[in-house]
């Protein structure tokens, strides 16, 4: 998978990792809240009956009014807390004595939102609504206290049993139905950090591609306006994703750019230096030709070599500037390797005669090639063609093939009996209009080694030459095969 998708993958499970803590958190503060309301105590409530309240209520909720009462009366028969239902109307359930003033407290509580474990308020499958709660066991002639607990209000002491009992403090002793929750408040709160943190570290993820970006727009405007040496690589950090690798092919796009504009400004300036030599060559054989008129059968014939020559050298530019660009109109087609190397040799031994050179090649099995067929026949042409060119008179030049059916590699030989080449320019034989140290290298074009090199690089392979041990050029020219 890409690294694009690790990170879209990381923000999203991150994203999630934050409401997660954001409603934790909120959960544990709800939690920590009714700890905190349990830990609280009351003169008049009796806070840590709560576990007998919850039972009540669910009974009543799920069992209604009668299993309520059963329930009740036989917990009064155990030494538990006392817990005390109140209907609308103000009435225990049980009809046990209670002062109103203790129930008007105790709903006040409620509706304060005070000790909600220990004061429910519950209503049954028909409707039927009880204030449960659970009073501290107190004396007759205490004084009972009204109010939060930090506002206290003074009743006095409390009626006897047989007393009426006095009007409650509060207007209304009916307790409101509880509102609806329309949304929970932890959901609103997991929406809401959810949709934050989404908003926050979609920035960030857009910020972290943006930039990168922006730096390859202006790498480009600088390389269009002709800035060659305009590099991204270092500019896009320690970052490990496509972008960085983006990065690079841009670096190595301009590389490219900037190696093929300079080896066509090299090409333009040899080209018009090798195109110079011959014009000039003709213009003074025209001269010669005016001052001494007996000569200009032999001036004419110098002409015809000459305009040859630069016609030789249009053709090579051509076929170099198609190989150096991919353009080729030959397409690929399997041949014969043999049939190949029979014709290249046929027409090689009829130039080498004139200066009796042997060429020596065994033919092997038949071998069968995909390739450019024209491209291969030029570049081993070429090759055994400048072997031929500085091989002494009777001497001779080997050609040999060989295949590595492991490596998948055809190996194509040849070697001469010449001067060889200085180590230092091995490589530089390979490139357009090059020039050693040898003289006998000025009646040639100078582009037939280069155009080798692009024909084999063309189909994948690769050439390499070296000097022979006991003198001579070894050219070594490897491509893909595969029986």
């Amino acid at each position: 998978m890409s690294k694009l998708f690790w990170k879209f993958f990381i923000v999203f499970w991150l994203a999630l990792l934050v409401a997660g803590i954001s409603v934790g958190t909120v959960v544990w503060l709800h939690h920590k809240s009714i700890q905190d309301q349990a830990n609280k105590t009351d003169p008049e409530i009796d806070v840590h009956a709560h576990a007998f309240v919850s039972v009540a209520a669910d009974i009543f909720s799920y069992g209604g009014e009668a299993a309520l009462i059963t329930f009740l009366e036989k917990a009064q028969q155990a030494p538990f807390p006392k817990v005390y239902a109140i209907n609308d109307n103000g009435n225990e359930i049980l009809g046990r004595s209670i002062d109103p003033k203790v129930v008007a407290y105790a709903r006040a509580l409620f509706l304060q939102g005070e000790f909600p474990l220990a004061i429910r308020y519950v209503t049954d499958n028909e409707g039927h609504s009880l204030l449960l709660f659970s009073p501290m066991k107190r004396g007759i002639s205490e004084t009972l206290f009204i109010g939060p607990p930090h506002e206290r209000r003074e009743f006095g002491p409390a009626p006897m049993l047989n007393e009426p009992f006095p009007s409650p403090p509060f207007e209304a002793m009916h307790l409101p139905p509880p509102p609806n929750e329309a949304v929970p408040y932890p959901l609103i709160l997991l929406i809401g950090s959810g949709l934050i943190a989404a908003i926050f570290f979609s920035a960030l993820l857009a910020w972290y591609f943006t930039k990168p970006i922006g730096l390859l727009r202006q790498s480009f405007a600088k390389l269009a306006e002709g800035q060659l040496q305009t590099r991204i690589g270092e500019k896009m950090g320690r970052r490990r994703d496509e972008l960085v690798e983006l990065g690079k092919n841009f670096d190595d796009m301009a590389g490219k750019i900037g190696h093929l504009m300079s080896a066509q400004q090299r090409l333009m300036h040899d080209v018009s230096h090798e195109l110079r030599s011959p014009l000039a060559r003709m213009q003074a054989a025209i001269g010669i030709a005016e001052q001494q008129p007996e000569k200009t059968h032999e001036i004419l014939n110098r002409i015809e070599r000459e305009s040859q020559r630069m016609s030789d050298l249009v053709g090579e530019l051509l076929v170099l500037s198609r190989l150096e660009t991919g353009v080729t109109d030959n397409v690929q087609t399997e041949i014969c390797l043999n049939d190949l190397l029979d014709e290249i040799i046929s027409d090689a031994r009829f130039e080498a005669s004139s200066k009796e050179i042997k060429i020596h090649y065994s033919a092997i099995e038949d071998i069968f090639i995909t390739v450019r067929s024209e491209l291969i026949h030029r570049a081993i042409e070429n090759i055994l063609r400048n072997a031929i060119k500085f091989s002494p008179l009777n001497s001779e030049v080997k050609l040999t093939v060989s295949t590595d059916s492991e490596k998948h590699r055809l190996s194509i030989v040849i070697e001469d009996n010449g001067p060889g080449v200085a180590e230092a320019d091995l490589e530089s034989i390979f490139k357009p209009f090059f020039r050693g140290h040898l003289t006998e290298r000025n009646d040639s074009i100078g582009l037939g080694l280069a155009i080798a090199y692009r024909a084999i690089d063309t189909h994948g392979g690769e050439i390499k030459a070296s000097n022979r041990e006991n003198g001579g050029l070894r050219v070594e020219v490897n491509l893909p095969y595969k029986k």
